[in-house]
């Protein structure tokens, strides 16, 4: 299951004039006797061309343009080819139905959407993913967006994740939280994660856990605890509830709530459980330390065995995050016991708060085993996290792929929240073609979200954005940012206008240039509508003031 090399990406653009024209009527044709994700697909399609123009699709009758969704095996693993219709229109085929998914996203990027109607791109061709998981994490906690919006929402905004081929999803219950698998709080939390995992599912996503080994229950008896792990540098977190798995009752109490918790997702089905080391997690006594050469990988590889027993086709993916920070044989540990038995565990994963962990890179993923990456697109640099609006980190990204795009089968994003929704898209891009520069996905993720017109006058504001990312380094191109941002927005349509990605975008740049002007103060009639919009677009209204809800101005 090695990463393959950056072959089977193929693409072809040819004009075609025939289908250059607006209309306001579309024709969708399905295959025969189509499934429920392609359904699905049939009804997104639909949803995205008429939420942002005014044409109407329908499944039957005559129109000026066909769209044809088609599956054929061939392609390549969920890949797609778009070519010209027999007879007039566009025909999309999927290798699998996740391909014909990524296959309409592409379309509809390739596309315009204008008062005059719905314009069908002319992009032709085939693609083919190089990185088979292409996933993101949704954490669900402190009243955020994922937490506190309605499903409804999240299911939709699941869906646009999609036609940029992001194809797996996980989510976190967080022990620490609560008193018990009936804690009625736990109970809503767990009930909210399995509808997430639905929406995931209906949208043709693969899904699972991302789970502290050893996390616990802040009810856990003291004796039961751990003993804190070294953290000189203040990186490895510690809610101060986890167990030690040395302790006879403490393993007991461990197997026991693991297993309980695989089966709260027992009708829903779980395709992904990813183990992780640090904050929340991680055990400093003699018998457990170094964690994760030693307590951790022993632990892990005990619970995959109810895995393995009660979802047999899930996926074990097991992170090394914060591992030898500072160096304490982490990495050189887990190297020596995965080449004893790594049966039990299918992907390594690894990221820092920083640079990529040189380890992996230089000596190796310890077991041979295929390695993942964790990127950091929603806390760097900025608090409280997305409350200033958009927070575009093309650079970064680009500069942290750099290191690793050779190495990697893919990764899971951290997501807070949907104001970094560029940055997982950016990312999804590197999993899908890992030679793609951000730069043209920003600008590809522009016009579709925005208008093709203003695609390279925003990719300079976002440019901007960057540098101006930190709070305390926002300079005078703040000014020119939001000018370019309010000309923009003149061609924009109502829809694009707006939308909630168009909002974010638009008080970022505002925002940032009140703050130079107001020399950091957080004042003003301005920011305060600002920052309440904010909210109210995040849901964040009852959101924890640190690090999720935007600032607030009297």
């Amino acid at each position: 299951m090695k990463r393959m090399p950056c072959f089977g990406i193929v693409f072809v653009l040819l004009a075609s004039p025939i289908h250059a024209a607006a209309t306001k009527s579309v024709r969708l044709a399905l295959p025969p006797q189509p499934g429920p994700v392609v359904e699905n697909v049939g009804q997104i399609l639909t949803r995205q061309i008429q939420q942002r123009c005014e044409a109407k699709v329908n499944a039957s009758g005559d129109a000026p343009l066909t769209v044809e969704l088609a599956i054929e095996s061939g392609v390549g693993a969920e890949g797609f080819r778009i070519e010209d219709r027999a007879g007039g229109g566009v025909r999309i085929t999927g290798n699998d139905e996740r391909g014909l998914l990524y296959g309409v996203g592409k379309f509809l990027r390739a596309s315009r959407y204008d008062q005059g109607g719905f314009t069908p791109g002319m992009w032709r061709g085939t693609s083919v993913p190089v990185c088979p998981v292409r996933g993101v994490y949704f954490a669900t906690h402190f009243g955020n967006y994922y937490e506190a919006a309605p499903i409804e929402e999240v299911g939709r905004y699941v869906e646009d994740l999609t036609l940029w081929g992001v194809n797996s999803l996980v989510v976190h219950f967080p022990h620490w939280q609560f008193n018990g698998f009936d804690d009625p709080a736990a109970r809503k939390a767990l009930d909210r994660l399995r509808q997430i995992i639905r929406v995931g599912k209906a949208a043709g996503m693969r899904v699972g856990l991302i789970e502290a080994a050893n996390d616990a229950f802040k009810s856990s008896p003291g004796e039961l605890r751990n003993t804190r792990v070294p953290d000189p540098l203040g990186r490895h977190g510690n809610f101060g509830v986890q167990l030690c798995p040395a302790k006879p009752k403490a393993h007991e109490v461990l197997l026991l709530d693991w297993d309980r918790l695989l089966d709260e997702f027992a009708d829903v089905g779980l395709d992904y459980v990813n183990y992780w080391p640090y904050d929340e997690g991680g055990c400093g006594c003699k018998d457990c330390w170094p964690w994760g050469a030693r307590g951790y990988p022993k632990l892990c590889r005990e619970l995959s065995r109810s895995v393995r027993a009660k979802f047999p086709k899930a996926r074990i993916v097991l992170s090394t995050w914060t591992y030898d920070t500072p160096p304490s044989g982490e990495w050189e540990g887990l190297t020596k016991a995965l080449a004893e038995d790594k049966s039990w565990v299918d992907y390594i994963q690894a990221d820092a708060h920083e640079d990529f962990p040189r380890y992996p890179l230089e000596k190796g993923v310890p077991g041979g085993l295929p390695l993942l990456n964790f990127p950091e697109i929603s806390m760097w640099g900025q608090s409280p996290w997305g409350g200033y609006g958009a927070n575009p980190l093309p650079g970064r990204l680009q500069r942290l792929w750099d290191q690793t795009k050779k190495r990697l089968s893919g990764g899971f994003p951290y997501s807070e929240g949907i104001y970094e929704d560029l940055n997982k898209v950016i990312v999804s891009q590197f999993y899908w073609d890992p030679a793609r520069p951000a730069t043209e996905t920003v600008k590809e993720y522009i016009a579709f979200e925005y208008s093709p017109e203003v695609a390279e006058q925003l990719a300079v504001v976002v440019e901007t954005l960057e540098k101006n990312h930190r709070r305390n380094q926002i300079g005078p191109g703040a000014a020119a940012a939001f000018e370019a941002v309010r000309q923009a927005e003149a061609k924009l349509t109502p829809q694009a206008k707006s939308a909630w990605r168009w909002r974010i975008f638009y008080l970022r740049a505002l925002i940032d240039k009140e703050l130079f002007t107001r020399k950091g103060r957080k004042e003003g009639a301005a920011l305060k509508e600002a920052f309440d919009e904010l909210t109210r677009i995040y849901h964040a209204g009852n959101a924890h003031s640190m690090p999720i809800k935007p600032p607030q101005v009297k």
